[in-house]
């Protein structure tokens, strides 16, 4: 009796063992109290540069152009996507032209566009700004519609930043009875770091 009792109760351990260990195996796995994963892409980029802008300058037959050696620029940008977000940026550059000192502000939004090749380091973008224009000497000022199309590249260089080139053409829209053109032309340069956000 004693060998069928203990056969009995190995039989009803295995059969309960097994039971169990398929309800494990069967029964979905919950979802654990982990964060969603990181998307394959920063959500938000904030990128300070160094500009050098040259403006040629409208109704003037001979030397033209002239170049402002110090600027800075300030952008940012929300990804909605992996290769499209919406930038936004304000620029500054100045010059002492005749012992007067002249400024430029730019101000100005619009859609950027990004390659972001799997593994890269290097990730090309292209953007189009639309704004204003402001330039100031002598305490007054004018403010006009400018476009800014453009683009640059962007090196990770670590984690969460990069370093930034690019170039941009900009053409601010002008009253031609008052300045004698319909339009100025700028190109400027810039370099500089963007942090990369999560």
């Amino acid at each position: 009796m004693r060998l069928r009792s203990r056969i009995a109760w190995l039989a009803v351990g295995f059969f309960l063992s097994t039971v169990v260990s398929a309800y494990a195996q069967a029964k979905p796995a919950q979802p654990g109290p982990y964060p969603p994963p990181a998307p394959p892409y920063p959500r938000f980029e904030v990128t300070g540069t160094y500009q050098v802008l040259t403006v040629k300058l409208p109704g003037c037959e001979t030397d033209c152009t002239e170049v402002f050696p110090f600027g800075l620029n300030l952008d940012g940008a929300i990804n909605t996507s992996k290769s499209f977000g919406i930038a936004g940026e304000v620029g500054w550059a100045t010059k002492s032209i005749d012992d007067e000192r002249l400024h430029i502000w730019n101000i100005g939004a619009g859609p950027r566009f990004n390659g972001r090749p799997m593994g890269g380091r290097v990730w090309p973008f292209a953007q189009v700004i639309v704004g204003a224009e402001m330039v100031r000497a002598s305490g007054e000022s004018d403010t006009h519609l400018m476009i800014q199309p453009g683009g640059g590249v962007n090196i990770n260089a670590g984690d969460g930043w990069g370093v930034v080139i690019g170039a941009d053409y900009r053409r601010t829209f002008l009253d031609e009875e008052e300045f004698g053109d319909s339009g100025r032309n700028a190109f400027r340069v810039l370099a500089g770091i963007r942090v990369l956000l999560d």
